[in-house]
């Protein structure tokens, strides 16, 4: 491990997910900073005119001073117009007070599509953000493992790489895939890891800490797919759509199941994706509270002898929730029948996969006799597990698939430790006293350029 000024420095461990970022020391128990992933920026133009008879002429340098100087990103679009010239300028808003404050013309993007890194600007907002804002280091004095899916291209690799050493001149690099951080933050170097996050299901089997690529299984159904799904079905049974608490001015109580007595602000300038975010968090409250997984099959009549469970929205309408809080998780197990529309994600995939259909499609790409271990190791990972009952009806499910196998879970204990459970095996990763030698320094870098991180990171 690097040392300065005669001092060992700890390692940096960021995991990206397509909902949260976790960011942290490596050999601490917990991240140091935990926040969303989706960032809200405003996006402008700025005109730029130049005058024929202007002696002095606006110069690249020029350009390049003044972005330095606004602390905005301004990038030129190809728009002339004899003597003006347009640039765009974002304005980033990272963290969850920053990205939850309403403001005018604010939209709301996220880093991640399909589980790949499709913004590289508010990927980057977010790296400096967790360096600078939330851990205070200087990450040149600090090497960097950072996570990545486990389908991930060696192209969106090689980028990662040159953000580290180029853009925040780290001292040392290193990538790992987030199944084989998942396996160690449970204390396993073989097994089959289910990760179930925001956006992505996904299952692989890791072997003596590498992960095998041709049984990566992955389908876009997760916690935000359940959420915009809980908002349909309030809108189609109630006739009911949230208001965030930005628009709330005032409210009145009212009866159960009764329209929301509330005065808005109705602020204008209020963009769609900002709106769909804030309610997107108000039914990650309502997951979190009210929804379960039922622990064998679905079954109507024993689902509606359950008791209901009351909840009460920002604006004031409640309602006892009943089938409604069991069927929407059933979309992770049988997503056909369960969901109330199909998502244009969705729209292409044939079959529709549950949880439990991933992971045996996973064991099967698996060697036959490297199948039994994998049974015995299977790791859960990622907030959407969460929900009670799904460690008991998981592995019930996937027994019926392999009768007569023996499947043991393995899980952290705690719910917190679930969310976190990859950034658990970088920090463990990074702090072995024999994992300097994996790591990518920046004299390597400078020899070898930027397909070294295929080399290496394996």
């Amino acid at each position: 491990m690097p040392t300065y000024g005669g001092d060992e420095v700890n390692a940096l461990v960021i995991d990206v997910g397509s909902t949260w970022t976790r960011a942290g020391f490596a050999g601490e128990d917990m991240p140091k900073a935990y926040f969303p992933s989706r960032v809200g920026y405003i996006e402008s133009e700025l005109e730029l005119i130049e005058a024929a008879d202007d002696p002095k002429e606006t110069t690249a340098a020029d350009i390049d001073v003044e972005m330095a100087e606004s602390g905005e990103d301004k990038r030129e679009t190809p728009v002339t117009n004899g003597d003006r010239r347009k640039q765009k300028t974002r304005k980033y808003f990272v963290g969850d007070t920053e990205s939850a404050t309403w403001r005018a013309g604010m939209e709301i993007g996220g880093p991640l599509e399909h589980g790949l890194v499709k913004d590289w600007d508010i990927y980057e907002k977010i790296w400096e953000y967790a360096f600078k804002s939330r851990l205070r280091v200087q990450p040149e004095e600090h090497p960097v493992m950072v996570s990545e899916a486990a389908w991930n291209t060696s192209s969106l690799r090689t980028r990662l790489i040159e953000l580290a050493f180029e853009k925040f001149n780290c001292p040392a690099f290193y990538v790992c895939k987030t199944p084989v951080l998942a396996a160690f933050g449970t204390g396993k170097h073989t097994g089959l890891v289910v990760d179930v996050g925001g956006e992505m299901a996904s299952a692989c089997a890791v072997y003596e800490g590498f992960c095998l690529t041709k049984t990566v299984c992955k389908q876009e159904i997760g916690g935000e797919l359940i959420s915009s799904q809980l908002l349909e079905q309030l809108k189609k049974d109630f006739d009911y759509e949230p208001t965030p608490i930005f628009d709330i001015e005032s409210k009145a109580p009212v009866d159960i199941r009764q329209k929301p007595v509330v005065h808005r602000y109705n602020r204008e300038g209020t963009t769609a994706s900002y709106l769909q975010e804030m309610r997107l968090r108000i039914m990650q409250e309502f997951k979190e509270t009210a929804c379960e997984v039922i622990e064998r099959s679905y079954d109507s009549n024993n689902v509606n002898s359950k008791p209901l469970k009351p909840f009460e929205f920002p604006d004031g309408f409640n309602l006892s929730v009943g089938a409604m809080r069991y069927a929407l998780p059933e979309i992770l197990f049988n997503p056909s029948q369960f969901m109330v529309s199909r998502p244009k994600q969705l729209e292409n995939e044939s079959p529709l996969m549950g949880i439990h259909d991933i992971a045996h499609k996973s064991l099967m790409a698996s060697d036959v006799d490297l199948r039994p271990q994998l049974l015995n190791n299977v790791v859960i990972a990622g907030g959407s597990t969460l929900f009670p009952g799904f460690n008991d009806r998981f592995p019930a499910m996937l027994q019926d698939s392999y009768p007569g196998s023996r499947i043991k879970l393995y899980a952290p204990s705690t719910n917190t430790e679930r969310k976190v459970t990859a950034w658990l095996g970088g920090s463990v990763l990074a702090s072995l006293g024999t994992f300097h030698q994996l790591w990518i320094s920046r004299a390597e870098y400078d020899e070898h350029g930027a397909s070294i991180v295929d080399k290496k990171c394996q």
